[in-house]
């Protein structure tokens, strides 16, 4: 069984509990069915009519026509910014991740270090980020190490915002690698066999410099209107990526100031590859 399907079949239990309980006479903590009522399903969103549909597209260039004069006021990073980003080595983030992080060999020890607090859950989607192509790595972390990642998305997000420009969320591409997942990688990348990441500690994170999520958006996943400007979100978000780049760095740069994280901007895969640096939780 892979790490990820071990993980979800660690907290299925519960239905076979329940039925060897009865079997035995004893009661079930369960609520009997009859008396948990069905939550009632959201109703289908209403197509949009011709006259709705070109008032929406209208809204949607206009809007267009807002965030290109903002992006234009950002610009990329310059070569000094894009050198500071590129001063920690290796070395330095893997003899911090030593001194802050905790191993984790598979999934059991992952959901022991869970419940010890040691360990947490990344989540797929926040306000600062979304998980993106973790094909070697699990989405757990350190406490330090997501308090690290919520400071830089709120940092983040207030540049855009002194720009004129919508919450864009980074996409975090890596995270804790445990025996397994590092074995995966090893039949892929050969330098994987021969040295020690950070991301084995749980300290560590790879976000993409490239790739940016749209804001959250509490409509209905069905709503037209909202599909439509998702996509000119993301379209536009693409064409001004290295502006996003820019700014997510200057983040990045100002917490490694103040001793927060340690950062390479890699070459081989377009990720800030970052280490906390120091306690963020008590």
């Amino acid at each position: 069984m892979g790490l990820a399907a071990a993980l979800v079949a660690s907290g299925c239990g519960r239905g076979e509990n329940d039925a060897r309980r009865a079997q035995a006479g004893a009661p079930s903590d369960r609520p009997p069915l009859a008396a948990v009522a069905a939550p009632m399903p959201p109703p289908p969103p209403q197509p949009l009519t011709a006259a709705d549909s070109a008032r929406v597209r209208t809204r949607i260039a206009a809007r267009r026509d807002s965030l290109e004069a903002a992006f234009a006021r950002g610009r990329p990073l310059g070569a000094s910014e894009v050198a500071m980003l590129r001063r920690d080595v290796n070395a330095e983030q893997i003899a911090t991740a030593r001194r802050l992080g905790i191993r984790a060999s598979d999934a059991g020890q992952i959901e022991q270090l869970r419940r010890e607090g040691r360990l947490v859950a990344l989540g797929d989607s926040t306000p600062y980020w979304v998980l993106r192509d973790m094909d070697h790595s699990v989405p757990y972390v350190t406490p330090d190490a997501r308090a690290m990642l919520a400071e830089l998305g709120r940092r983040f997000q207030a540049r855009l915002a002194r720009l004129g420009l919508p919450p864009y969320r980074m996409k975090v591409t890596s995270a804790l690698r445990t025996d397994e997942t590092q074995a995966s990688l090893r039949r892929i990348n050969s330098y994987a066999s021969r040295t020690v990441s950070a991301h084995e500690f749980g300290t560590t994170v790879d976000v993409s410099h490239e790739r940016f999520a749209v804001p959250v958006d509490a409509r209905p996943a069905g709503d037209a209107a909202l599909g439509m400007e998702r996509a000119m979100l993301e379209e536009v978000g693409k064409e001004h990526a290295r502006v996003l780049q820019a700014e997510l760095g200057r983040a990045i740069a100002g917490m490694r100031d103040q001793g927060a994280l340690h950062v390479m901007m890699e070459n081989l895969q377009p990720v800030y590859h970052m280490t906390v640096a120091r306690p963020f939780t008590p």
